[in-house]
């Protein structure tokens, strides 16, 4: 085994199961209790992340045909649940954070059934090239909960036990989340560079659409149902933020094939710019929505 081998088998793994677990740190039964409390805003959230999602990957890449290592690596995206990055461009612009870790935390626990499904869906309609090893449905859910739902449980006993431990240990994994996924990109760059310079332009293309339309139908999801611009924000960033460790993860590790990273490299690049970009926008809205309100309840 060498050391690329090893770093995708034995290390992202591990990686995965420390952010999972300072996932689990920050979510409380509170934050579990506050999905059936406001099942409104958490069922649109959970349709359009683990339902629209998946369906909008599959007619992008059924409209724009993109090389089949892009085709598959992108719906394993988008199967994949909100990453814990949501939470955090939630809190800055000022939207239902208590929302978002809720959906975070419940959606990594149904993708670990709904990954399988969606993977080998898309292995089977557009991966004719290269060889997968082949694993069993029930053998991967296996692995996908031991990297999700075990160290969410693990975080959360934790932070019930020791709150103030937790509070100082997350901290620390932020640092260690951060030095981990730049170490995910650049590796996951340099294997699949071949594939992401041969398609880069359908990998670019059919990545920001998707991002952007993700994004977008999230807002416009909450809108639609007359949610509140808080709740509309965090939904948008759940749906348009995926888990990309967990994508590596399943491309890199499980499947061992480093072509279907390269959806996933290119969309992790356009999530920042899109997330920011529209994280400056929502702190305006919700200000100024803060202000209107408040004078509606003056007059």
């Amino acid at each position: 085994m060498d050391i690329v081998q090893f770093f995708y088998v034995e290390i992202i793994p591990w990686g995965l199961w420390l952010i999972m677990f300072g996932l689990g740190m920050s979510l409380t039964l509170g934050d579990i209790k506050h999905v059936f409390v406001d099942m409104k805003a958490a069922t649109i959230g959970l349709v359009g992340q683990l339902i629209l999602l998946p369906a909008l990957g599959f007619l992008l890449v059924e409209t724009l045909s993109p090389a089949p290592a892009i085709a598959v690596g992108l719906i394993i995206l988008t199967a994949c649940p909100g990453g814990v990055t949501s939470n955090a461009y939630v809190f800055a612009s000022r939207g239902d954070l208590a929302l978002s870790v809720s959906l975070t935390g419940i959606s990594s626990f149904i993708t670990v059934f709904t990954i399988p499904i969606w993977t080998f869906l898309a292995l089977d309609l557009y991966y004719t090239q290269g060889s997968i090893p082949e694993i069993p449905v029930l053998d991967m859910i296996y692995k996908l909960a031991s990297l999700t739902i075990i160290p969410i449980g693990a975080g959360m006993i934790v932070r019930a036990l020791k709150p103030e431990f937790a509070k100082r240990l997350i901290e620390t994994l932020r640092k260690i989340t951060l030095i981990f996924l730049i170490t995910l990109v650049v590796s996951g760059t340099i294997t699949s560079f071949p594939v992401l310079m041969d398609n880069f332009i359908d990998a670019a293309l059919i990545a920001l659409l998707l991002n952007v339309i993700a994004m977008a139908m999230g807002f416009t999801l909450g809108g639609f149902f007359k949610l509140d611009l808080a709740k509309r924000v965090s939904i948008t960033y759940e749906v348009g933020v995926q888990n990309i460790t967990l994508a590596f993860l399943v491309t890199l590790s499980l499947l061992q094939e480093p072509s279907l990273a390269a959806a996933t490299l290119v969309y992790a690049l356009f999530m920042k710019i899109t997330a920011l970009t529209f994280l400056t926008f929502a702190r305006k809205w919700i200000k100024e929505d803060a202000v209107s309100v408040k004078r509606m309840s003056m007059t």
